[in-house]
């Protein structure tokens, strides 16, 4: 069963990784339009979560809800989530723009559109004429806002962030802090994962504490 008023939730999830448990026995819900912040150490399993959320781990047992309708099937490009990655996880051998408009090759765009929402997208990281650059031309955080843009540029219904802070300068972070303000403002929703106790307070509406897949 699931909250008929939550838009996300998580119902009894777990996941393990052989005898590992990295999540255990989860359950909690999100509203529409709330920022919540998955806030604990290193290997306490917020990361694990976020991947389920976003399709990139299936749970052991247990079930994940979106907009009312189960996750469990939906591989990630179907789901109305887009992540922003700890690691960046943007593609070396594709340059800047190809990297942020990635996402939309499996909706029906019009190619100018595209094109024009990447370039607003570039706009908003702050990273104007940097689209024909590849990811070894970038520093750490420059490649942290292409992997935002690419994630932003989607529109989805639920953003996930895994430690967005980490790698980027304090100007990049300002940015950062800019753009979520703008995202909350618009009452849409997120999850934001990070061991920073003060962003966790800043950005979440609610912060749920993880420790030990609990």
């Amino acid at each position: 069963m699931t909250n008929n008023d939550a838009f996300v939730s998580l119902v009894d999830v777990s996941k393990h990784f052989g005898s590992v448990v990295a999540v255990d026995h989860l359950s909690f819900t999100i509203d529409s339009g709330e920022f919540f912040s998955l806030l604990g150490p290193s290997g306490c399993g917020k990361t694990t979560v976020l991947r389920m959320l976003g399709g990139f781990e299936s749970p052991t047992t247990g079930e994940i809800y979106i907009d009312g309708a189960p996750m469990s099937e939906v591989p990630p490009h179907h789901r109305p989530t887009n992540m922003v990655f700890q690691n960046y996880a943007i593609f070396p051998h594709l340059n800047v723009r190809a990297n942020i408009a990635y996402g939309l090759r499996y909706d029906k765009i019009e190619k100018a559109d595209v094109a024009r929402r990447v370039e607003e997208a570039l706009e908003m990281v702050k990273l104007p004429g940097f689209g024909k650059r590849r990811s070894n031309e970038l520093s750490g955080g420059q490649r942290q806002r292409v992997a935002l843009a690419r994630a932003l540029i989607k529109r989805p219904k639920v953003l996930l962030l895994d430690e967005p802070e980490a790698g980027l300068d304090q100007e990049a972070v300002g940015m950062l802090g800019s753009i979520l303000t703008d995202w909350k403002a618009g009452g849409r929703t997120a999850v934001m994962t990070t061991h920073n106790v003060e962003q966790g307070l800043i950005w979440g509406d609610r912060v749920a504490i993880l420790s030990g897949g609990k």
